[in-house]
């Protein structure tokens, strides 16, 4: 059975379609939340938590699918992800009730996590240096375009048929990349642990990839940098509607084009890769047009009657330095770790993730009910923290790290 060349730009596109299922699953449904709850004659509450149940299932699958991928490979705990995904999903578009549709979530949140843990872990296995930062940069850039088509998508969905349409071309999209892996995908790691799940050795594995300065640091600052895109994401609506006045379809507009910041971050991102600049540069850039941007948001938030055109430019230079910076925090992460790639994307995943819910949930919790001003407070700590822990605990770790090498140092 022929397998796809890692070098080729199908490669490429089934590990962008796989770290593209979080992002579709969740925006594809948005539209059809207000209908959940009558449909399946629950209250409309209950329908909120089939995000919250998809991300709990996405960032806790993590932790377990990591070292499993370790233990006995990337390409069957891959599999068994996509599988899960495609089932939880076909799961979601049979439900009868309410309690049915929120346990589906959860397992296609659990096949979702596993899947994008499996990708990680295979660019780390596969590329080093800055052909790693290139093809992370490059994944980035996928899946953010994800955001960008998912909402119209299920809109259109919704008005040619119901909200069971959303999940089955979730699952069909789950098969389809169930299906390719299988037959084109090989084995990337070359030594699997065999003590990679006992207890000791997977304690000790977390253990060192949460007290490693240089690889928690970076994915502390991916976490704190995706706290900051998910404050905007949260805070998003507050902004768009309630204070500059727009209506739903000029709000899917303007969110689409900041969504193109993320897009034009990452190929930035990975043009310099290919061009061998330093991955410090382009991390450091970012983060600190994630802090500029974020202090704007605040001054104007401050200005009577600010209009869109002085937020949009804004909410552009805070989404393309996002786009600049994560792929390059995430492979500063990734690096130092190669032989417990599993465990560290794992871990990278479930920070990331716990930290964009924290975010979100720190944007309604400042809400006052009349501005955006929640959205800038909360993107302006993530980025701050972000900036912080970059400074004082990662850089330097890395630096550490390049002069004891430099030196013939282990």
């Amino acid at each position: 059975m022929r397998r796809i060349s890692p070098e080729s730009p199908w490669f490429l596109a089934l590990l962008g379609a796989m770290g593209a299922m979080l992002a579709l699953s969740i925006d594809m449904g948005l539209p059809a939340l207000p209908l959940l709850g009558r449909a399946l004659h629950a209250p409309e509450s209950d329908a909120a938590l089939t995000l919250s149940l998809f991300l709990a299932g996405y960032a806790f699958a993590q932790l377990g699918f990591g070292p499993f991928s370790d233990r006995f490979g990337r390409r069957p705990v891959l599999l068994g992800g996509c599988l899960l995904f495609s089932a939880g999903s076909v799961a979601c578009a049979l439900a009868p009730r309410m309690p049915w549709l929120l346990g589906a979530r959860l397992v296609a949140g659990c096949g979702a996590g596993a899947g994008m843990v499996v990708v990680l872990a295979m660019v780390r296995d596969l590329f080093d240096g800055a052909r790693a930062r290139s093809m992370l940069s490059v994944l980035n850039l996928i899946r953010a375009v994800a955001p960008i088509v998912a909402p119209s998508l299920g809109a259109w969905l919704l008005r040619v048929g119901s909200w069971r349409g959303i999940y089955g071309v979730l699952a069909a999209f789950g098969c389809v990349v169930t299906l390719v892996a299988w037959r084109g995908l090989g084995e990337s790691l070359a030594r699997p642990d065999p003590q990679a799940l006992r207890p000791r050795r997977l304690a000790g594995n977390y253990r060192a990839m949460f007290v490693h300065p240089e690889a928690f640091g970076h994915a502390l600052v991916n976490a704190l940098c995706f706290g900051f895109l998910f404050s905007y994401i949260a805070g998003s609506p507050l902004l768009m509607t309630r204070v500059l006045g727009l209506s739903a379809e000029e709000y899917a507009l303007v969110f689409a084009c900041t969504a193109l910041g993320i897009v034009a971050g990452a190929s930035t991102s990975a043009q310099l890769g290919r061009r061998h600049v330093p991955g410090h540069v382009p991390l450091g850039v970012g983060l600190a047009g994630t802090m500029f941007a974020a202090c704007l948001l605040l001054w104007l938030g401050c200005v009577p009657g600010a209009a869109l055109s002085l937020y949009l430019p804004v909410l552009l230079l805070g989404t393309f330095s996002y786009g600049l910076a994560a792929p390059n925090a995430v492979h500063g992460a990734l690096h130092p770790l190669p032989h417990m790639a599993g465990v560290a994307g794992a871990s990278l995943g479930f920070v990331q993730m716990a930290t964009g819910a924290a975010a979100s949930a720190l944007v309604a919790w400042l809400d006052d009910g009349r501005s955006a001003h929640s959205m800038s407070l909360a993107m302006a700590l993530c980025a701050g923290g972000a900036v912080l822990v970059y400074l004082g605990v990662a850089r330097p770790a890395q630096r550490r790290r390049l002069a004891r090498t430099a030196s013939g140092g282990c």
